[in-house]
C-alpha cells in the first residue's frame, strides 16, 4: 500500500501545487483501528481535511485506474472544502472550551493503549471519555479529544474536566427518542423517492402521496418481522449513545414498562426494547453480535454486551 499512497500524494499534490499542503500518515481512530490519512492544509488554515485511503486502495486492488481514483480523491476534497477559515485559538483557552465540552462512549478493552493518554471514568464495560464539540455549517458535527497534555495546559483536573463534560452535553446534545418504525419510514422513503425520476409539473403533490404510501407499506413490513424497538441518540446522531449518561433519560420514556433491554447499535445510538418478559438473554446477545459483525464500521463499534436498565432500581447494568 505504501507505494500506492505515495503515487495518490504525488499526483494529487501536483494537481493543487503549492497552496496546499498534503501529507499521508497513519491515524488511530476508535477502538485501535489504524487508517491511512491523506491531509490536506490550507495556508493560513488551523485545521486540516482528512480524507482516509484505505478504501481507495480496495478499490485500486480490485482493478480501479489509478487516474480514476486520484479524480475522486480531488473531487472529494473540493466538495468539502471549507469556504472560510476555522479558527481553533479558543481551544488554547479553558474557559472558551468548556461551553463545548461533551462526552463519548468508547468501548474499554478496544482502547486500553489510547486511554493511558486520554481522561477518563470507566462506565460498566465502557469508558466515559470528554471531547470539545465543533459545529458549523462547513464541519457539521465534529470534536477534539481531549488528551491529559490539554488538561495540563489548561490546569484542570480530571474529576472536575469530567464532571463539566458530562453536565455541558445534556445542553448542546439534547437527548432524543424515535420509533424504529419512523425510522424505517424515513429510510424507505429515501431509497423509493431515489429510483423514481423527477415528478413532471403540476404532479408533485401526487408523487409524494405515492412515495408516503409505499415507505408506509415497506416499513410496515420491516417493523412486522420484529417487536417494536426505539433509537435513542441525540439530535446530531453523533456520539449519541453517551445519552445513556444522561440523569433520568430512560425513565422519563420508560411508561409502563418494568424495564428496558439497551442493545448498543454503533457509538452513534443503542437500541431500546421494553421488557415484556418473553425476551430471550441469549436471543439478543445474538442479535448485538450479528449486527456488530455485519453492520458496524469496526471504529464504530461500541459493545457486544446487551445491557438492561431496572425502572425499580433506576440503574443500568450488563445483562
Amino acid at each position: 500500500m505504501e507505494q500506492f499512497v505515495n503515487k495518490i500524494k504525488s499526483a494529487v499534490g501536483a494537481y493543487f501545487g503549492d497552496g496546499l499542503g498534503i501529507t499521508a500518515q497513519k491515524i488511530i481512530k476508535n477502538n485501535g483501528v489504524e487508517l491511512t490519512g491523506l491531509i490536506f492544509m490550507e495556508k493560513e488554515s488551523d485545521i486540516a481535511a482528512t480524507i482516509y485511503l484505505d478504501g481507495y486502495y480496495e478499490e485500486y486492488e480490485g482493478g480501479m485506474p489509478l487516474s480514476e481514483i486520484v479524480r475522486r480523491i480531488i473531487q472529494a476534497y473540493e466538495d468539502h472544502r471549507p469556504e472560510g477559515k476555522l479558527k481553533l485559538d479558543f481551544f488554547r483557552d479553558y474557559e472558551q472550551v468548556r461551553a463545548r465540552l461533551a462526552c463519548r462512549l468508547v468501548n474499554l478493552e478496544k482502547n486500553r493503549a489510547l486511554l493511558e493518554q486520554v481522561p477518563h471514568q470507566i462506565w460498566l464495560d465502557l469508558a466515559v471519555v470528554p471531547c470539545c464539540i465543533l459545529m458549523g455549517d462547513e464541519l457539521g458535527c465534529a470534536c477534539i479529544l481531549i488528551r491529559y497534555s490539554h488538561m495540563r495546559r489548561w490546569g484542570i483536573d480530571e474529576e472536575s474536566l469530567l464532571e463539566e463534560a458530562r453536565i455541558n452535553m445534556q445542553q448542546i446534545l439534547r437527548p432524543e427518542c424515535e420509533p424504529m418504525k419512523d425510522f424505517l419510514f424515513d429510510m424507505m422513503r429515501q431509497a423509493v423517492e431515489e429510483q423514481l425520476p423527477e415528478a413532471e409539473s403540476g404532479m408533485e403533490a401526487e408523487q409524494e402521496y405515492l412515495l408516503d404510501r409505499v415507505a408506509g407499506i415497506l416499513a410496515g413490513r420491516r417493523e412486522a418481522e420484529g417487536k417494536e424497538m426505539f433509537i435513542l441518540s441525540n439530535t446530531q446522531h453523533f456520539y449519541g449513545a453517551s445519552v445513556l449518561l444522561y440523569p433520568d433519560v430512560l425513565s422519563r420514556l420508560i411508561g409502563e414498562a418494568k424495564g428496558f433491554f439497551i442493545l448498543p447499535s454503533s457509538v452513534h445510538e443503542v437500541l431500546l426494547l421494553a421488557d415484556t418478559g418473553k425476551e430471550s438473554r441469549r436471543a439478543l446477545y445474538r442479535m448485538v453480535n450479528e449486527v456488530n459483525e455485519r453492520n458496524v464500521p469496526p471504529e464504530e463499534f461500541l459493545s457486544d454486551s446487551v445491557y438492561y436498565f431496572d425502572k425499580k432500581e433506576g440503574r443500568i447494568r450488563i445483562l
